[in-house]
């Protein structure tokens, strides 16, 4: 009988031991399983944080507007006269072979690319989902307009509002795309104020492109769509010397009227404003090519 209660409480001795072990395993699974979460809450935070960073609308030079590079480079926003504006249905746009950019919506003109450059200067330093407030007249007078606050003038901005808010933009570059709309969101009221939210794509595109940056001071003083065109188009290259076939500004620029009549009068007169203003000098148009010098900005570091 002695021998038995000695078995029975060598077995309870080992039983408790395992509960010990068990029980310290178990703290420590429990103390991993914390740590783990707490990593894990770090990380996500971190991630949260680098997100809102890069969604976040860039801030652009003093007086500046932008649109990436890329886009400078095509028909988006064209040099169209009055009532040759058309309804397009996933039609790819004039530009470079290597960024093909496809548009269904109204065609948008210089007026609303215009429009579109101040309502994105207006957009600098806010997150996605954040809205853009203005008061018509104001935006108006910011786009130089300001001389005629009539009520054909405010129509006339709202329908380019409008066609900027229902345009829908397709992107097909190297083996990849996107879509987007320039306007995600679009409110207005009784006291003549407007609330658009930029759409996430842009915020986005922006955030992480090359940028073409537009004086939009310089801006003002242009009177033709074909020189707020090519404005952009030079915005998005490097100053010094520039050569490009007409041909391809002429189909870019969406100029719809004979090649000669763009070579000999739409195109001498648009270089000469942005010679006027101080974008190009030494311009010149030989054969099949244009060509231009890109000045430094007169507030640019940069001369080279």
């Amino acid at each position: 009988m002695h021998e038995s209660q000695s078995q029975e409480k060598v077995t309870q001795n080992n039983i408790s031991k395992i509960q010990v072990i068990l029980e310290r395993r178990l703290r420590e699974a429990s103390e991993r399983d914390s740590f783990k979460s707490q990593l894990q809450g770090e990380l996500t935070r971190a991630c949260v944080e680098e997100v809102c960073i890069q969604e976040q609308f860039p801030l652009f030079p003093s007086l500046a507007s932008a649109m990436p590079t890329q886009w400078t480079r095509t028909g988006l926003f064209s040099n169209i006269k009055k009532g040759e504006r058309r309804i397009l249905r996933s039609e790819v746009l004039e530009g470079r072979s290597d960024y093909r950019v496809r548009m269904s919506g109204e065609e948008l003109d210089m007026y609303d690319n215009d429009v579109f450059l101040h309502a994105v200067q207006l957009a600098q330093g806010l997150s996605i989902g954040e809205p853009v407030y203005f008061e018509r007249a104001a935006f108006l007078r910011a786009i130089g307009r300001g001389s005629d606050l009539s009520a054909e003038s405010y129509c006339r901005l709202h329908e380019s509002i409008e066609r900027l808010a229902s345009a829908t933009i397709f992107v097909d570059a190297n083996s990849s795309g996107e879509t987007f709309r320039l306007i995600d969101k679009l409110k207005w009221g009784q006291e003549n104020n407007y609330w658009i939210m930029i759409d996430p794509m842009i915020v986005s595109l922006f955030a992480n492109s090359y940028l073409a940056f537009i004086d939009m001071e310089i801006r003002l003083r242009l009177k033709s769509p074909l020189a707020k065109y090519l404005q952009n188009y030079i915005s998005g290259h490097s100053i010094g010397v520039h050569r490009v076939a007409w041909e391809s500004l002429r189909r870019w620029s969406g100029s719809r009227g004979r090649a000669r009549d763009f070579k000999t009068r739409a195109l001498p007169p648009a270089l000469n404003e942005l010679e006027g203003v101080g974008i190009i000098e030494r311009w010149g148009i030989k054969d099949e090519v244009v060509s231009w010098t890109r000045i430094a900005h007169a507030r640019s570091k940069r001369r080279s």
